[in-house]
């Protein structure tokens, strides 16, 4: 209709939007391609039911943004994509699972795939079979690319705690909302160092695996808010910072691997008025992608360990204080202007 606004991923700033239908397998999927200026798009295959197909294209189009985002700021050559599956009684699973894999081959390596969640090892190893853009054990990729994230959020914690003038881990206390594999791995971190460990989960299984196999107080999931702590790690649901939230938090720092873990962008000031310094997950949960992301990247050498998260963390939390801006808006600043730049420099190139 004249005049009306179009839908975000019609406006330009989606590279590629695709629909997918499979008769024979069910298949139903949306795979969302947002820029491929630096490199191939990155981004995982997610498997859910959604009440609508709306709400699955929606989620598709956030995550992909937000991996061209992630991949920025990690300083990776590379964009962000999305692959979401719409789970459903009638579908074949492994069969839609080579479908999806098939049409991520026609793309011809402009956008490299890996779990998420919802997805399987075994999802994965269907995609495989029809194409070799995707992740999995038997592709060359480290298996614990769980731990990765989990280090590279440690590391982040820890310049935290250094910026606020706390040297070492040993007597701090760190309480970890979700203990699936990469809280676990937080936590086992964490008390090598001599951290003093609260957790918990509302899977009363995760929490009993993790206290199992290490010293940790395992606390009601609605009052792990309220533990007194220096560093509170969100590491489970996404949008779970919001006013009500924020208000009970009795920590220093929030710093973990969940996404999306501010409910607006609001709340990233209402920490910053309770005095909470806030890592932006944008940058401190990239640790599985910066070093999971080699068989994508031809002729591109990873770095070593993951330092570089705990230094661009120090940047960004420096110059917070500088100049009054919370964390998440010049993380978000720097890695939007960077993408303006890659955009530019593709533009100016394909112009001769």
């Amino acid at each position: 209709m004249a005049g009306s606004t179009p839908p975000s991923h019609l406006d330009g700033e989606f590279e590629e939007v695709h629909y997918l239908a499979d008769r024979a397998s069910g298949l139903k999927a949306i795979v969302v391609l947002h820029d491929t200026s630096l490199g191939p798009a990155l981004g995982g295959i997610r498997c859910a039911r959604f009440a609508d197909e709306g709400a699955a294209l929606e989620e598709a189009l956030e995550l992909a943004r937000t991996m061209t985002l992630k991949c920025l700021l990690a300083e990776l050559p590379a964009g962000g994509g999305k692959a979401i599956v719409l789970d459903h009684d009638g579908m074949d699973r492994p069969a839609a699972f080579e479908a999806l894999g098939a049409f991520i081959e026609r793309l011809g390596g402009r956008f490299f795939t890996a779990g998420d969640l919802g997805t399987t090892e075994q999802d994965l190893r269907a995609v495989a079979r029809t194409t070799r853009h995707v992740a999995t054990r038997d592709h060359g990729v480290d298996e614990e690319l769980s731990a990765r994230t989990a280090e590279g959020v440690f590391i982040a914690a820890g310049t935290a705690l250094d910026l606020l003038g706390v040297a070492a881990w040993h007597g701090q206390r760190i309480a970890i909302q979700g203990l699936g594999s990469i809280g676990s791995r937080l936590a086992m971190l964490a008390r090598r160092a001599g951290a003093r460990v609260f957790g918990s989960d509302v899977s009363a299984a995760s929490a009993g695996n993790t206290s199992d196999t290490m010293p940790i107080t395992l606390v009601d999931p609605d009052r792990l808010w309220e533990v007194d702590c220096e560093v509170f790690a969100p590491c489970a649901g996404s949008r779970i910072l919001d006013e009500r939230t924020i208000a009970r938090l009795r920590c220093r720092i929030v710093c973990g691997s969940a996404n999306r873990q501010l409910d607006t962008p609001e709340c990233g000031e209402l920490l910053a008025q309770r005095g909470i310094l806030y890592a932006p997950d944008l940058l401190v949960n990239a640790g599985a992608v910066i070093l999971g992301s080699t068989p994508a990247l031809h002729g591109f050498e990873p770095p070593s360990d993951l330092s570089g998260i705990g230094r661009r963390l120090r940047e960004v939390l420096v110059e917070s204080r500088a100049t009054q801006v919370a964390p998440h808006r010049i993380a978000l600043a720097r890695a939007e202007r960077r993408l303006e730049e890659a955009r530019a420099k593709r533009q100016s190139a394909a112009a001769g």
